[in-house]
């Protein structure tokens, strides 16, 4: 008997990195369930694009990216999948923080844009104030017609 075990692989203990997700969520009007995209970067190194944001009567779902597929159920086939549940939450967490986020910048900067006027208004607003600048600056008198009742 060979008692040689040169080639057997040994187990090694590999240092593991805590994973980093950076996820960007981009807000979209709302087309039937569809509110939202998603990208997510793990560790710097790799990028997963398209996640669906989807709003259910439960809260916000997110969909992973898919492509047609006739041969499916459903009509489509996920590309990208988590393979676990926990990561499945941590990654729906991290999308669902994203898109939260992205949604309070964007209230934030909609209550710095001043409402503005309907046109009835806007127009009513510059008849008065075309109105009072005549009254504080009248026309100059026309010169031209004098000259032209001398010839």
């Amino acid at each position: 008997m060979n008692d040689d075990k040169t080639n057997i692989p040994q187990e090694t203990e590999q240092a593991v990195m805590p994973m980093k997700l950076d996820v960007t969520a981009r807000p979209i009007e709302p087309k039937g369930n569809l509110v939202g995209f998603a990208n997510l970067k793990i560790n710097d190194s790799f990028v997963i694009e398209d996640f669906k944001i989807l709003q259910s009567d439960k809260g916000l779902f997110v969909g992973m990216p898919s492509k047609p597929d006739k041969n499916s159920p459903t009509g489509y086939r996920d590309t990208a999948k988590p393979i676990t549940k926990e990561f499945r939450a941590e990654l729906t967490g991290a999308v669902v923080a994203a898109y939260h986020a992205e949604i309070e910048k964007l209230k934030a900067r909609a209550a710095t844009v001043p409402e503005k006027q309907s046109i009835p208004e806007q127009l009513a607003d510059g008849k008065k104030r075309a109105a009072k600048d005549n009254t504080e600056h009248p026309a100059p008198a026309k010169v031209g017609k004098a000259k032209n009742a001398e010839r």
